[in-house]
């Protein structure tokens, strides 16, 4: 679990990996609101997003249970094993 800062933009970039012994525990999701929380409340960040390749739907699950909203789609974004693939994007803006 990573929150990437740029504090120019006073945003952050959510991202993870979950080894696959450990999907579906909620283990991402716990995680990534700690991390949302952390960004918000100590770091005093905007906005955090996060990008989910589009056949991964858990990632897309985890960010959505975090409170963000789907954004738009980058087509062949990036390539990732031997092809190019879309993604998803989401964010959340602090409302706080």
């Amino acid at each position: 679990m990573t929150l990437r800062v740029d504090a120019k933009h006073h945003k952050g970039e959510l991202a993870y990996w979950v080894g696959k012994p450990y999907w579906g525990q909620g283990y991402a999701t716990e995680a990534a609101k700690c991390a949302v929380d952390y960004g918000f409340d100590k770091l005093g960040l905007h906005k955090i997003y996060g990008a989910a390749i589009t056949t991964n739907p858990a990632s897309s699950k985890v960010m959505q249970k975090v409170g963000m909203k789907y954004e738009g789609t980058l087509k062949e974004d990036i390539f990732h094993w031997g092809e190019y693939k879309d993604i998803d994007m989401y964010g959340v803006i602090n409302s706080k």
